[in-house]
């Protein structure tokens, strides 16, 4: 007698996933909007306030942070090091300005309606991180990595990816929760550590990796596996974000002599994990908040496209860049990125947020995610008008 055959449940939902996602890319592309807009509307329908095909949140976060690490590996591959030392003021001091006048305009918010100051830092925190995985997914499906803008973005990323290790130490201060010292050392370790492989990566010839490394196929998928999420394991244990190491092992991989197979083994698995982690932050809205607090959100979230967008461009402009480049790019900083999710959940466990703020907080990151694509598009649209600034 043959055995019986049970249809697994996690089978189905894959298919419906699949069959929705595909359906949306198709209508985005139609509407010529990037593909993560489908995968964040289909979060949406396929999360715990839609359809409920994955109640497991949890895990899909996990997935979409691998997803997160493998983004910043292939983008690392095409970061020119000396283009973006070359850039160093804007990515520098822009960030600093930005992260400061953010901190400052939310104190002043909160000092004025009779709120705790750590909300107000905590909230700064938050709105200054821009969306590494959104920005780096558009200039590579634009094709303008290399553009002024384009390097001007990632330099300010790169900066903000590893501010956000000394922002969690702030907030965890706040919060009454002492950060332990040996956490202290391992971050300070790691902070120069970076400095001195981009200070080497800066003078070295091409690095050579051995070929014994590279004789097989299956081989080349391991290393390219193990040097993506070793090198993030590493930065995450050394208290630096998981993102940044699988950045710079992109720039460890570029500088090699064999970094051609990467793309062509690799890239299968990158689409895959990308998808997941849109995916994830589609999830995390919820419809019926949503529906019962829809003025809130509306408001909350075009205050911060006009807030960041708006400061981006003036600190752009102050370090000295055109009028249209400091419109562009303060248009594709402008969205609150997804390393600010962390933020909000240690300014939760850190007793400064409340489960409501929490909430609205986490959802107004998701929506800014979902129409940063259009946001970015008007702001293009907006600073390639002729004529716009005839006097200045």
């Amino acid at each position: 007698m043959l055995p019986r055959m049970h249809l697994d449940p996690m089978m189905i939902n894959i298919t419906v996933a699949l069959c929705v996602v595909l359906v949306l890319a198709y209508v985005t592309v139609l509407a010529d909007q990037p593909i993560v807009v489908a995968y964040i509307i289909s979060g949406v329908v396929l999360g715990p306030s839609g359809l409920a095909l994955f109640d497991d949140q949890t895990m899909v976060a996990r997935f979409g942070e691998i997803g997160v690490v493998m983004l910043l590996f292939f983008v690392g591959m095409e970061v020119s090091i000396p283009r973006l030392m070359a850039r160093w003021k804007i990515a520098l001091l822009g960030t600093a300005i930005q992260i400061a006048v953010s901190v400052a305009a939310c104190s002043a918010l909160t000092w004025l309606f009779d709120l705790p100051l750590a909300l107000g830092v905590l909230f700064g925190f938050v709105i200054s991180l821009s969306s590494t995985a959104v920005i780096l997914k558009a200039l590579q499906d634009s094709g303008e990595m290399d553009t002024p803008f384009g390097q001007n973005a990632v330099g300010v990323l790169l900066v903000q990816d590893m501010a956000i290790v000394p922002m969690m130490i702030l907030l965890s201060l706040l919060g009454d929760q002492g950060a332990e010292e040996s956490h202290l050392l391992r971050t300070l370790l790691g902070g120069l550590l970076v400095f001195a492989l981009v200070f080497y990566l800066m003078r070295s010839e091409r690095l050579h990796i051995p070929a014994i490394f590279l004789r097989s196929h299956e081989k080349r998928v391991l290393f390219g596996l193990l040097l993506c999420l070793g090198a993030a394991t590493l930065t995450s244990w050394l208290g630096l974000s998981l993102g940044l190491g699988a950045f710079l092992a992109g720039m460890v991989l570029a500088s090699s002599d064999q970094s051609e197979w990467v793309h062509a083994h690799l890239e299968s698995l990158y689409v895959v994990f990308v998808m997941i982690f849109f995916l994830s932050v589609g999830m995390m809205v919820d419809l019926h908040y949503l529906q019962s607090h829809l003025l809130l959100v509306i408001g909350a979230t075009m205050l911060v496209f006009i807030f960041n967008a708006g400061v981006n461009v003036l600190v752009m402009r102050a370090l000295g860049e055109s009028w249209e480049m400091a419109l562009i790019t303060g248009g594709l900083l402008s969205q609150i990125g997804e390393f600010s999710f962390l933020l909000a959940e240690v300014g939760a466990v850190a007793g400064i947020l409340s489960d409501q703020l929490h909430e609205l907080t986490v959802i107004v990151i998701a929506m800014t995610l979902l129409f940063s694509p259009l946001w970015v598009t008007m702001c293009r649209r907006l600073a390639r008008r002729e004529g716009l600034f005839p006097l200045l």
